[in-house]
């Protein structure tokens, strides 16, 4: 199989399979999510000590062999610090999917349903974290 026509298979397949998921009725709680969630964002040492590194994921724009190998990890030396969207001025819509009272899922899509990026953060404890992913990557149709 030609590498583009893989990239283009993987992306849509990962994408279309979570967005087929649907929660449970159990539900984390959204304040401390939210608090988690703004704090992860304002405040670098703070991201970093709530990442699970070497983390699971993708980077951005990845190829094929990358995705087909399934072993990409980041780690603290070449993470970039992620910063907030803000997404009633720009052309990105956010999903949050809600697994149990643990597991968040956050997919971040442009609007053209062109691009996207997939973000999963676990509560550990009485604490939440980055454990996945994927940087922004063209997502065939």
């Amino acid at each position: 199989m030609c590498r583009k026509n893989l990239l283009h298979w993987c992306l849509p397949v990962l994408v279309s399979w979570l967005g087929g998921c649907t929660g449970s009725d159990v539900q984390p709680d959204i304040q401390t999510f939210e608090a988690f969630y703004e704090e992860f964002h304002k405040d670098s040492t703070y991201q970093m000590l709530h990442i699970t590194f070497p983390l699971e994921g993708l980077p951005s724009d990845a190829d094929a062999e990358t995705i087909a190998a399934g072993d990409f990890r980041w780690d603290a030396e070449n993470w970039e610090l992620h910063r907030p969207f803000n997404f009633a001025t720009n052309d990105f819509e956010r999903d949050l999917i809600a697994f149990g009272n643990d597991i968040v899922i956050e997919k971040i899509i442009h609007r053209s349903g062109q691009f996207g990026t997939i973000r999963r953060f676990a509560k550990m404890g009485d604490e939440w974290y980055l454990i996945y992913y994927a940087g922004m990557n063209r997502i065939a149709q």
